[in-house]
């Protein structure tokens, strides 16, 4: 009673303390950037051409799109802010070159004989292909009558955005496809180039009589080369340059040995089981009406599995990281191909698939005591248009070329003569097998397996994560770091240069590592991150079928690249070979010396290969005997008949050429042919450019690393 009294005393001071934690709270998550309300504007996700981007706008257009959708978290905000910018682009530039949209056609385009593809795609019946009139006539009745229920209204307003964007888009392609032309003699060139034909002889020195090692790049040789391709290499904003270690947690032999007793004391259980399917079931194993060939069968297993008879438990074996048992549940010949017809009633709801099963049970009835024909009932019941009419009839299908559970009745549980009922994506099926092909004879054998994973215990796992963090701990500078681990057997690190600040993806760690990277990107973007440091927090990766962590990631910031050229430092590993062939063909050229014919002998170089080529394309780029060289040919055509040529820098060597002969192919008959197809490539890559311009002229401003 008295702490209850003295604490009633002190209220004021719990209160001021409660408050000051709250605050604390607020500040501590508005600096986080998320939502910083007195810090800049919290809910600005960017801008674009002067408009900004709110992001409970954003939010709720993602909900609206992806509700319970299962797509990838930062793809799908990628293509939400691409969309948003590009219909706020658009709509600014439609007010200078009219492809704006009015209310008329954006009425035509909603419930119109023309509707948006849009409409087309939301409104699709995925059995038919139809558009479901029905629904989209309920929509507009809600709209103009104003009762359509807040989250219907919520979903038609993003339509909406999206109809007009697709359309200002598709007014501003036309305008752009309409806008390119191709002059007559660009075109003349181009058939020129395409028909005429050259003979030579030539020479190659590869490149490997220059070792790697007798070379040496200099950062000033990178900034040379990359000053050389300014506009490839010039970036539009910041990047930073990101140093990552992927440590694998690998399961010790007493893991191995104690998931296998796992399995080795459920043997006995299984052997014995007198309902196979309850039991693997029960045991989260894989129950299938399918038979495996034995082509598919897992080779651990394989002699054993044939050998054995039905009902026989085999394993534990290993197969894809997985121990496994297995019972032989059948054996049998399976067909190369079965002839089949159906009745197939459609359904979409609980009540529809009530009154089909009913039809679809008399109709059964009806053909098993042989009060009907399959082909009538076909005719006057079936809903699929395709076979309806000619009763049913669906030909012969090879194995897998039907849907999985229809699959299943033909090669695996039906009979010949026989009435299945079965349910698909497509509705219910009353299938008759009405023949089967047997050519190839394969056995299939129907296995009931019980799987579990190899996994890391727990001790190998905290094991791993202490050393991962203690290496951290003692190493929170990077070249601290690389020293640790210069001999490369247990951390390897690995550079990936050029990060943007919105980038998610790391293709070396998998699609499945994408919210790790994001969160590696993020730290490497903080402002109190610096270059050379490693980021305190060891990162933790999951296989991405078994889910469970199998690897572990150390990071730390190599470089902070400015927008613009970047630094030599971060560019080394990507133009390595590129400055290797020039400065290995500077060094092949000098020692060369003069070449004043094809002799087999340049300089240093002797017994060098003469080789001839005939027929060969002026705007080719594969050289006769040693492929792929994108410059080579157009080198060569300008060497005049009777003339040497050479030293030209190839991808894989150094050339010399004496031309023999380039022939004229005269004018084409057809001239509009090479036109469009020459247009027909810019007309699909145009609008990439058109988008990249106008996003460019709009200002884009991008603040997304903050929120997400």
């Amino acid at each position: 009673m008295g702490l209850i009294t003295s604490i009633r005393k002190r209220l004021w001071m719990v209160t001021i303390l409660m408050a000051l934690a709250l605050v604390g709270f607020l500040v501590m998550d508005m600096s986080s950037g998320r939502s910083s309300w007195f810090f800049n504007n919290p809910d600005t996700l960017g801008s674009a051409a002067g408009e900004k981007i709110s992001w409970k706008d954003f939010q709720k257009t993602e909900a609206v799109l992806y509700r319970n959708a299962d797509v990838d978290f930062y793809g799908r905000k990628e293509y939400i802010w691409h969309q948003t910018l590009e219909r706020i682009i658009l709509e600014k530039d439609a007010v200078y070159n009219g492809t704006g949209v009015s209310e008329a056609e954006l009425q035509e385009l909603e419930f119109g004989q023309n509707l948006s593809p849009i409409i087309e795609r939301n409104f699709r019946d995925p059995n038919t292909g139809q558009v479901l009139r029905e629904q989209l006539n309920q929509f507009q009745n809600g709209l103009e009558n104003g009762d359509l229920p807040a989250e219907a209204r919520e979903f038609w307003k993003v339509q909406q955005k999206e109809i007009i964007k697709d359309r200002m888009f598709k007014k501003m392609e036309n305008l752009t496809k309409s806008a390119l032309y191709m002059p007559t003699f660009m075109c003349e060139r181009h058939f020129a180039e395409s028909n005429a034909k050259m003979a030579f002889n030539f020479s190659r020195i590869p490149y490997d009589v220059v070792k790697d090692e007798e070379i040496e790049i200099t950062d000033a040789d990178i900034d040379a080369y990359v000053k050389s391709k300014a506009s490839y290499f010039k970036t539009e904003e910041e990047t930073r340059d990101i140093n990552y270690a992927v440590i694998r947690i690998v399961p010790t032999s007493e893991d191995s040995a104690s998931i296998s007793k796992i399995l080795q004391d459920k043997l006995d259980a299984f052997r014995n089981a007198t309902k196979d399917s309850l039991f693997i079931v029960s045991n989260l194993g894989t129950w299938d009406e399918s038979y495996s060939l034995i082509k598919d069968l897992p080779m651990s297993a394989l002699d054993t599995i044939l050998k054995s008879p039905v009902g026989t438990v085999v394993g534990p074996y290993v197969d894809g990281g997985d121990y496994k048992i297995s019972k032989i549940l059948g054996k049998k010949i399976i067909p190369d191909s079965v002839k089949s017809r159906h009745i197939l009633r459609r359904v979409t709801t609980n009540e529809e698939y009530t009154v089909a099963l009913r039809l679809i049970d008399s109709l059964k009835n009806v053909l098993e005591k042989g009060q009907g024909s399959f082909d009538s009932l076909a005719i006057k019941f079936s809903q699929d248009q395709g076979s309806g009419i000619k009763g049913g009839d669906l030909g012969f299908a090879a194995i897998g070329a039907m849907v999985k559970p229809y699959n299943d009745v033909l090669f695996y549980t039906g009979e010949k003569g026989k009435f299945n009922v079965v349910a698909s994506q497509f509705g219910l099926h009353l299938i008759e097998i009405t023949d089967m092909k047997f050519l190839s004879n394969n056995q299939g054998i129907r296995l009931g397996t019980i799987a579990e994973s190899i996994q890391p215990g727990d001790q190998i796992m905290d094991k791993m994560l202490d050393e991962a963090q203690s290496m951290v701990e003692q190493h929170s500078n990077l070249d601290a770091l690389k020293k640790a681990i210069a001999d490369g057997k247990t951390y390897v690190l690995e550079l990936m240069p050029g990060v943007l600040a919105n980038d998610y993806k790391n293709a070396k760690l998998g699609e499945e590592a994408n919210s790790t990277w994001r969160q590696i990107v993020r730290w490497a973007f903080e402002k109190n991150t610096k270059v050379g440091n490693v980021s305190p927090e060891v990162y933790s990766l999951q296989d991405p079928v078994k889910r469970f962590t199998d690897r572990l990631v150390i990071a730390g910031l190599e470089n902070i690249n400015p927008k613009g050229l970047p630094k030599a430092s971060s560019m080394r590993e990507k133009v390595k070979n590129d400055i290797l062939i020039r400065k290995k063909f500077e060094i092949i050229k000098q020692k060369a010396g003069t070449v004043t014919a094809l002799t087999g002998k340049y300089g240093e170089y002797l017994d060098v290969k003469i080789d001839s080529a005939s027929e060969v394309t002026v705007n080719g780029q594969q050289m006769p005997i040693y492929g792929y060289e994108p410059d080579i040919l157009t080198l060569i055509s300008k060497v005049k008949p009777g003339e040497l040529g050479g030293p030209f820098r190839g991808e894989t060597g150094v050339y010399f050429v004496q031309m023999i002969n380039i022939t004229d192919p005269g004018k084409s008959s057809n001239i509009e042919n090479f036109r469009r197809f020459y247009r027909h490539t810019a007309v699909y890559t145009s609008m990439n450019y058109m988008t990249q311009a106008l996003k460019k002229n709009y200002k884009v401003s991008d603040s997304r690393s903050k929120f997400f």
